[in-house]
């Protein structure tokens, strides 16, 4: 097997090193409410009742693009690295388990993202040291040419002060997704494709009381821009295998 690197590949030697940087830490009770200088203060965002809480399901985008891999890359479930879950030390937002929600949004990405001509769900929930005869026994049991493995950087709920007004103030109210991917070669043990995505979705609202229905569509974007961007970067830097 050959490997022609592009020029921008070299990006991936920077990328790679992020695998060992933590993912940073930020304050998840509502981030600029604290240091702003208004004295008045914002309702705070409580979970949605389970029958209004908004779904994270969506229909893909299918890209046209002719697949860059030629075999089958199999997806593992996230590995959760998350400094603060979704906001206020909860995930319970959403109609789905919200990591659940995401491994599904992975699947769908990739596979609509048509990088590779067969994807499939791995069932495996891969370990932080992930070592390298791990990958080959799942590449074997699976029938794998590739495996895109995915740690799971962020994913909150942010909300910002904008502007003091008579009656109130506005504030934004915004939702922070990203992914540090690679793409192995489980064979040779060669990372082909390695870069974090990060999308931040939102809106100004002017309401002062934040409902479900304000961060569940932004938290939907963001997952599509998320996975959107990862395909067309695993297009465009990802190394190219010759069989």
């Amino acid at each position: 097997m050959k490997y022609r690197i592009r020029a921008a590949s070299v990006c991936l030697l920077c990328a790679f090193a992020m695998v060992l940087v933590p993912p940073v830490v930020f304050n998840g009770f509502g981030y600029g409410e604290a240091q702003a200088g208004s004295k008045q203060k914002a309702k705070k965002i409580k979970a949605p009742r389970r029958k209004k809480r908004p779904s994270l399901s969506f229909r893909p985008e299918v890209s046209r693009q002719a697949p860059k891999y030629n075999g089958k890359v199999g997806v593992l479930q996230f590995r959760d690295r998350r400094g603060f879950k979704f906001y206020g030390g909860s995930d319970d937002f959403f109609a789905e388990p919200t990591v659940e929600a995401l491994n599904s949004a992975l699947f769908i990405g990739t596979k609509s993202g048509r990088a590779f001509t067969q994807v499939v769900k791995v069932p495996v929930q891969p370990s932080v040291r992930l070592s390298r005869q791990e990958l080959k026994g799942i590449a074997s049991q699976y029938g794998l040419d590739y495996i895109l493995l995915s740690d799971l950087t962020t994913f909150t709920l942010l909300r910002e002060k904008m502007a003091t007004r008579k009656k109130g103030y506005d504030f934004s109210v915004k939702v922070r997704f990203g992914l540090f991917g690679q793409l192995i070669d489980p064979k040779s043990g060669a990372i082909l494709w390695a870069e974090p995505v990060v999308r931040e979705m939102g809106q100004l609202n002017i309401k002062r009381k934040t409902k479900a229905e304000d961060y569940g569509d932004s938290a939907v974007a963001a997952v599509k821009a998320v996975m959107a961007d990862m395909s067309i970067s695993i297009h465009t830097i990802g190394l190219e295998v010759r069989q």
